[in-house]
């Protein structure tokens, strides 16, 4: 018999654009939120993975104790590829993210 794995839900997941320039002139963004399980519980310790996928760079945090991550630094525009994984769960994933 097969049992399925709890799911998240990964949308309780904003998306913070933050602009920073430097003497280069370079822009960057930020990705923030939360992963909850079915429950709206927190996860905590679930690994968060955005890849841009242009140029195949990737960005990823581990959620703390109230389920809340951040990824910064990261390539303004898109799109994004993110997917949240943790033992025990099945992975989620989210594509056509951009980051203004």
């Amino acid at each position: 018999m097969k049992i399925p794995l709890p799911s998240f839900i990964l949308f309780a997941f904003g998306l913070l654009a933050v602009h920073a320039a430097t003497a280069q002139g370079t822009t960057t963004a930020s990705m923030n939120g939360a992963v909850v399980d079915e429950n709206q519980q927190p996860v905590p310790g679930a690994t968060v993975v955005a890849v841009h996928q242009p140029s195949g760079s990737q960005y990823a945090n581990v959620t703390g104790d109230n389920g809340y991550f951040r990824l910064a630094n990261m390539r303004v525009g898109g799109p994004y590829t993110v997917t949240v994984s943790f033992v025990g769960y099945e992975n989620v994933t989210k594509d056509d993210i951009f980051l203004d």
